[in-house]
């Protein structure tokens, strides 16, 4: 594209073009307008087309004037005179928003503004269900001008008016984005305010939600002259004055009712009962009350007449229970655990239950005797109380077998058998064995569970045990074995290395027979001792040598590193891991595995962050804004194949509305364009492409 001509040849041409018009008006005129016209006239303009009618928009040597568009648009002229309406800040700016040339049914008047234009320009943001809506559903008839920006100079009130009560602006309460309303805070409006309704909400109104008496959202009016109004008389209009005789908005229960006034106080348990429990025929039917068994089933099936039941009954108890009765009045005080014992438990539950007379002469009349008599005659007292049935305070040195150490701590069913550690009421299942049992020797109780078999002939097993401790074992195993179980193995159980407690003397001394499960995959294979030692098993030094020696040097951040950074937790894993950067770093890959996995062809363990790849060599090197950018910008999906025109990237950035991008040349970047001076076009390149 050449460059415009200089003002004084342009000023020829135009003092050309003239002087062929003088001559020839008409058909020259036409002629040279259809030559130097950059298009045809907008239909609203169409009558201006020609050149000699040019400078009635344009001046010579200037353009467009706002003086010649405002000639003819009389509206305009005033809004920018008085500095009112939409064009009151842009006198300078008419074929800034209204181009002309660009056909004859290019709309002139067409304006489109972003929300965040409308608000620059008009004060009022386009946010919400507003930016959906339509430009003239607003600015109706055209109606560019301001625009009242109150709600209801667009929206119906659908809340009704009362004139003393003035509603709040809308936006208090609704949003554009989301006009539902779930709740109205007190700073709008108040409704326990008495300034600012005629209803003031007290008590349980206060939970109520609005719509359940404002129907259909209307707020005003609302009859509320009386409860009936809202709320359905239960009591068919039989108390008078009204609900509030008896009621209050605080709870609709009536707590402070005086039942004394029938005549029948309500004391004790009858003051929870619900009305409606009695009165079931309506709160006016007068229920008989000259007994308890009229409301109350007699539970004891006459076992108490003609006694009244409130001769040991009282409405004060919850159920009527009776916590205080005295049970020394019967011929079984209750002592001990019996006082713990529940009614139901000797007398039986319901309808089933016998309160006279229960026997109660001897212990089996209740408990079943567990011994199976093997204790003649059946006293249980001998060894029970009464103020704990199990026997735990039996002293079993009465017997010929003392208990000593941990004999102490084992339970009578161990020695004894199933059931012998009864419940608190006798029960017990299961064979159990309180006389006869053998002693003589260990091996009497615990020769199915004595690990040595046949290597030792001993019966006692006192010669290395006792009763103290069993695990503590008095034998010396340094002097005996020649192998000290200080300081790691002193703590490990026998069968921790004797396996099999019946050979003790084939297990071996070094590490890996008894710890070859204990070694992690891959570990090294040499001799444990090389690495750890048994008075301080980890960390492991290596035995003081390099890291060298497992083939991988550890240099830059490795050096830093603790062991289970690389091998896991205790050295679960040592000498597991491998060596190459992606067998660590898998999951920090930034390349997603799409350029390989040799890390080391680009970074150093010393310098990770400092590349050796210069992005020269693959033919496209990065210059101006592309060094700034990062590696996923472009290379979201891969790195092979990554297309290298501006188009591909930029396209959604490119301002499709400009003259200069509406030509086949526009993908073309790079022809106006250069990435260092990207905004900075040349002068050769300013106008329409196809003028080239």
């Amino acid at each position: 594209m050449s460059r415009p001509p200089p003002l004084a040849a342009r000023a020829f041409a135009a003092l050309a073009v003239l002087f062929i018009a003088l001559l020839h008006p008409p058909a020259a005129a036409q002629g040279i307008g259809q030559w130097m016209s950059p298009g045809p006239l907008a239909r609203d303009h169409a009558e201006y087309e020609g050149v000699t009618q040019c400078t009635l928009c344009h001046a010579v040597l200037q353009g467009v004037t706002t003086d010649r568009c405002v000639a003819c648009h009389d509206s305009v002229e005033k809004q920018i005179r008085t500095k009112t309406g939409f064009h009151s800040d842009k006198a300078d700016r008419c074929g800034t928003c209204h181009p002309d040339h660009k056909g004859r049914d290019f709309e002139l008047a067409r304006v489109e503004l972003s929300p965040a234009d409308h608000f620059r320009e008009t004060g009022f943001l386009l946010d919400g269900a507003h930016e959906r809506t339509p430009c003239l559903d607003c600015h109706e008839a055209g109606n560019w001008g301001k625009v009242d920006p109150a709600c209801d100079s667009c929206h119906r009130d659908p809340h009704g008016a009362v004139d003393h009560i003035e509603m709040q602006p809308c936006d208090r309460c609704h949003l554009t984005s989301n006009w539902t309303v779930r709740s109205i805070a007190a700073d709008v409006f108040d409704h326990t305010d008495r300034r600012q309704t005629d209803y003031v909400l007290k008590g349980a109104h206060k939970d109520v939600d609005c719509l359940d008496c404002h129907f259909e959202a209307k707020f005003a009016p609302v009859k509320f002259d009386g409860c009936t109004s809202c709320h359905r008389d239960p009591h068919a209009s039989r108390f008078d004055p009204g609900c509030v005789s008896c009621h209050d908005e605080e709870t609709w229960v009536v707590p402070d009712f005086d039942h004394a006034v029938t005549g029948w106080a309500l004391d004790g348990q009858h003051g929870q009962v619900r009305c409606e429990q009695c009165h079931k025929g309506g709160f006016f039917t007068v229920p008989k009350r000259d007994t308890c068994e009229r409301c109350h089933k007699d539970v004891h099936k006459g076992q108490f007449a003609p006694r009244a039941c409130d001769e040991c009954h009282t409405v004060v108890e919850a159920d009527f229970r009776i916590p205080g009765y005295d049970h020394a009045q019967t011929q079984f005080p209750l002592v001990g655990k019996h006082v713990e014992v529940a009614c139901g438990d000797c007398h039986g539950e319901g309808p089933g239950a016998t309160w006279r007379p229960v026997e109660h002469q001897d212990c089996d009349a209740c408990h079943d005797d567990i011994h199976e008599g093997q204790f003649e005659p059946t006293d249980c007292r001998t060894c029970h109380v009464e103020t704990g049935w199990a026997v735990s305070d039996f002293d079993h040195d009465r017997t010929d077998f003392p208990l000593r150490g941990e004999h102490v701590d084992v339970d009578c069913e161990g020695c004894h058998g199933a059931g012998a550690s009864i419940d608190d009421i006798g029960h017990a299942t299961g064979e159990t064995k309180w006389t006869g049992i053998p002693h003589g020797s260990c091996l009497d109780c615990h020769d199915d569970d004595q690990p040595h078999k046949t290597q030792f002939t001993m019966e006692r097993c006192d010669g290395c045990h006792d009763e103290v401790g069993f695990d503590q074992i008095t034998f010396a195993h340094a002097e005996e074995t020649e192998f000290d179980l200080e300081p790691q193995h002193v703590t490990v159980a026998c069968k921790g290395c004797h396996e099999a407690l019946d050979a003790f003397d084939q297990v071996e001394t070094t590490c890996r027979p008894c710890h070859e499960d204990d070694t992690p995959a891959g570990h090294y294979e040499g001799a444990c001792e090389d690495c750890h030692r048994a008075d301080a098993w980890r960390p492991a030094d290596l035995g003081g040598r390099s890291h060298d020696i497992t083939g991988f040097t550890l240099v830059g951040t490795h050096s830093l590193l603790a062991c289970k950074e690389c091998h896991g937790p205790a050295h679960e894993t040592l000498a597991a891991s491998g060596t190459e950067c992606i067998d660590c770093h898998a999951e920090d890959d930034a390349h997603r595995n799409l350029i390989g996995a040799p890390c080391d062809d680009c970074h150093t363990p010393t310098t990770w962050l400092r590349t050796r790849f210069r992005h020269g060599t693959t033919g496209w090197p990065l210059r101006g804004a592309h060094r700034l950018a990062t590696c996923d910008d472009c290379h979201a999906l891969t790195y092979a194949g990554t297309p290298n025109d501006c188009w591909r990237c930029h396209e959604a950035e490119a301002p499709r509305d400009e003259p200069a991008h509406q030509s086949a040349f526009f993908p073309q970047c790079d022809l106006c364009h250069r990435p260092y001076t990207w905004n900075a076009l040349p002068d050769a390149f300013v106008g329409a492409p196809e003028r080239r």
